[in-house]
């Protein structure tokens, strides 16, 4: 009897430990897959290989096809595509990009649908009520209704027929490691899904406001001072359109808005996600008449995140009607950024705030009904349930205004606020077939058409030909804006406040042939003052003066003087700073080291290389000198949303105005002035470089803000850390963080197109790929 009440209890262990290994038996909180699925040599992670990543695939057994298709991957993994019509290539692309990227994709839809916490716990659950909170998901929902408007809409669906007919070969052998690192199955792709990979690109690039923090600094420091710290424009400007002329429209739209509508109380703290200022793009075109060819040169450099896969896709499109290669976004069709035989096209951000905040009156203390034009009107509820692994889902209600959401809560409910957001609304039919529309283009005519439904978020669309042309185009849809319209929190109990009209496109800022020479962009101001309608938001004030300045000293351009300005490190901002610094700081004040690293500063050229350790100097100083000079705003600071007012508007007070009152520093008993101010700050910058040294922590620039390329699920294994990188935020070669130069291109439009492109992260999403690198 013994014995088989032995073998009872090792059967049922064994049992137990197969049906725990497989999945079958949950842990809470266990971040591990099922451990024997995943070692399964016959079907676990050792058959994620590499062993499809060669040669080609011939697709004419597809359902659905209607001519042969060919993907022929080079040896860089670019996937060529070769179709005998416009549809089957469609087809091809949604496969190719299915069979390297299926998981990003999926994980892309995931984010921004707010779903992460179905894949990693209650880790990520604050990330996913976010994105429900801000109703990433209703935008998505929405964009597929415009584009279901789209005359083509089904030819143009044929890519997400592709990604599925990927998905349907799959074996469960065959699925990308990440799906079985978090016990997954693919699952079917459709329209929401890509309008879903393509919000969550929104709200990287229009995805912000400041309206709180700009409420909460007008309360408190007062008009005067608030229009004297933060003006929107500089004296000097390089707007995107140069101004060749003052803008002259024959009518205008909308109206100005009344300064009742500004909400006029400080916002506390409360539930609100903002975004960090982003590190920007470049894109410039030169035409001819300064090229060594005599024919234009396009360059477009995205700085965006930088991940493992990349966020790009490089894709090669051939079809009888069109010959086009560049990059795509995995999850969407057609060619974002690239060029065809006759043109080359691409796009920067255009940083305009197109969200503003409401705040909300309530009509009844459940909050379910608000106060609109001296009526009562009812919320509308979306019930949100966010699956957590291995626990139970979590159900958060959204309430739906007028506005949008109620995206910031308070625990009184006297700030609460629903947002605005124009990635909400509804696009133009087309906007899905923008970017395969913009394969086909032959001349600008065609391309300002093919573009002309895109919608949000707005990028500047640059553009040259081989027949000579260069030009460039704010292009999307802006609200009609007057007087300081979206800068402030708003009144959300009268309608009036609301958008009451849109810019029509064709008074959109843009410009073709300009007489300098060349089109530029790097996410500075869209237009010079003379542009009639208002507009605020987050724009870039030195790489814009970087990159003109170097192209209108530059003539005989060649493609590799193009290569060299990309990756330029030189700052505008260290120089402005250090120069005027020079006409402050005397030797007397300085000890023997101080005046050392002073030095250190002073023969500098202001180039942001990794070796080098006078950034890191700077950088330190920089973050001193604002704290000790807005030492009254960074209090305001501990219970409110507040900015500091930017760079170039401190260097231009010191400069002008060194004995303003926001230079005395309310900790001393002395009253300080911003000399005062500059030398403590450079002193106390000094001390903290060398007493990083003296903890043996690196102060070259690689090792003080070194680089991160993450893998989408942050598994350290998957990424590429502490990268020792050149450039910085200000530089146009801009990198930060975690964010860099995503796909850096140049193409010379000869008469036979020479094109030139490199991006980090390779093609493959396959973590144990060739084609994955750095």
């Amino acid at each position: 009897m013994l014995h088989k009440l032995i073998y009872g209890i090792v059967l049922a262990l064994t049992l137990g430990l197969i049906l725990f290994l497989n999945g079958n038996i949950h842990i809470p909180n266990n971040p591990l897959p099922p451990m024997g699925k995943f070692l399964n040599p016959f079907g676990g992670a050792w058959t994620s290989d590499t062993r499809n990543e060669k040669g080609g695939i011939d697709l004419e057994n597809m359902h659905g096809l209607k001519d042969k298709v060919e993907i022929i991957y080079d040896e860089r993994r670019v996937a060529h595509i070769f179709a005998q019509n416009l549809e089957d290539a469609l087809f091809a692309q949604g496969y190719a990009e299915a069979q390297n990227r299926l998981f990003q994709m999926e994980f892309l839809a995931k984010a921004a649908a707010g779903e992460l916490s179905s894949l990693f716990g209650d880790k990520t659950i604050e990330i996913d009520l976010e994105k429900r909170r801000r109703g990433m998901k209703y935008a998505a929902e929405n964009a597929t209704k415009g584009w279901e408007k789209t005359e083509d809409y089904n030819s143009a669906y044929r890519y997400i027929d592709g990604v599925n007919a990927y998905i349907n070969s799959l074996s469960p052998k065959d699925y990308p490691l990440e799906f079985k690192l978090f016990n997954l199955q693919p699952e079917a792709w459709t329209p929401l899904k890509s309008a879903l990979v393509f919000k969550q690109m929104s709200l990287t690039l229009a995805g912000r406001n400041d309206d709180i923090e700009n409420t909460n600094l007008l309360y408190h420091l007062g008009k005067e001072d608030f229009g004297y710290l933060y003006p929107e424009r500089q004296s000097v400007e390089n707007p995107v359109i140069p101004t060749e002329k003052p803008f002259a429209q024959d009518s205008l739209y909308g109206s100005k808005q009344d300064d009742k509508a500004f909400y006029n109380q400080p916002v506390l703290k409360a539930f609100f996600e903002n975004r960090n200022k982003g590190i920007g793009s470049n894109s410039w075109g030169v035409h001819g008449s300064k090229t060594a060819t005599g024919k234009p040169i396009f360059c477009n450099d995205p700085h965006l995140s930088l991940g493992l896969p990349s966020i790009w896709f490089e894709v090669h499109i051939h079809t009888p009607e069109l010959n086009a290669y560049g990059v795509s976004f995995p999850g969407f069709p057609g060619i974002m950024i690239g060029f065809n035989e006759h043109i080359a096209w691409g796009e920067t951000n255009v940083g305009q705030d197109v969200e503003d905040m409401f705040v909300i009156q309530w009509a009844n203390k459940e909050k379910t009904k608000y106060l609109l034009d001296g009526k009562e009107m009812d919320v509308t509820f979306r019930v949100e349930e966010i699956k957590v692994k291995g626990q139970k889902s979590i159900i958060d209600t959204v309430k739906y205004t007028r506005w949008g959401p109620i995206y910031h809560t308070s625990n009184d409910g006297r700030h609460d606020m629903a947002m605005r957001w124009i990635c909400h609304d509804i696009p133009d039919a087309g906007e899905y077939n923008v970017f395969i529309d913009a394969m086909k283009c032959k001349n600008y005519d065609d391309y300002l058409e093919a573009t002309g439904t895109y919608s949000s978020p707005a990028q500047n669309f640059g553009f040259a030909s081989v027949s000579g042309d260069i030009a460039l185009r704010v292009n999307g849809r802006f609200p009609a804006k007057y007087g300081q319209d979206g800068r402030f929190v708003e009144n959300g109990d009268v309608s009036a406040n609301d958008w009451q009209a849109w810019i029509p496109r064709i008074q959109n800022p843009q410009i073709i042939n300009p007489k300098r020479g060349f089109i530029s962009s790097a996410n500075q101001v869209s237009a010079d003052k003379s542009y009639p309608y208002y507009f605020t938001g987050k724009f870039e004030r030195y790489r814009n003066r970087s990159v003109n300045a170097k192209l209108e000293a530059m003539d005989h351009i060649s493609v590799a003087d193009m290569q060299k300005m990309q990756s330029d490190t030189y700052s505008h901002k260290a120089s402005d700073f250090i120069a005027h610094m020079k006409t402050m700081i005397q030797a007397p004040a300085l000890h023997p080291n101080e005046q050392q690293k002073w030095n250190l500063l002073t023969d500098w050229n202001y180039e942001y290389k990794a070796a080098l350790e006078a950034p890191v100097l700077f950088d330190i100083f920089y973050k001193k000198l604002a704290e000790n000079t807005w030492d009254e705003i960074k209090a305001l600071g501990q219970n409110m949303d507040v900015n500091y007012p930017e760079d170039w508007r401190l260097l231009e007070v010191i400069k002008t105005d060194p004995n303003n009152k926001y230079f005395d520093m309310t900790a001393t008993p002395a009253q300080e002035k911003a000399g005062d101010v500059v030398l403590l700050s450079l002193k106390e910058a000094i001390a903290e470089f060398d007493s990083r040294k003296s903890q043996g922590k690196g102060n070259t620039w690689g090792e003080y803000k070194p680089l991160h390329i993450y893998h989408l699920t942050r598994v350290p294994a998957f990424s590429a850390m502490n990268i020792a990188a050149d450039g910085c935020p200000d530089a146009i070669n801009a990198t930060g963080y975690s964010f860099g130069p995503s796909w850096r291109m140049v193409i010379s439009l000869e008469d036979k197109i020479k094109a030139y492109a490199v991006y980090p992260g390779g093609q493959s999403g396959n973590p144990a790929s060739n084609f994955i690198k750095i």
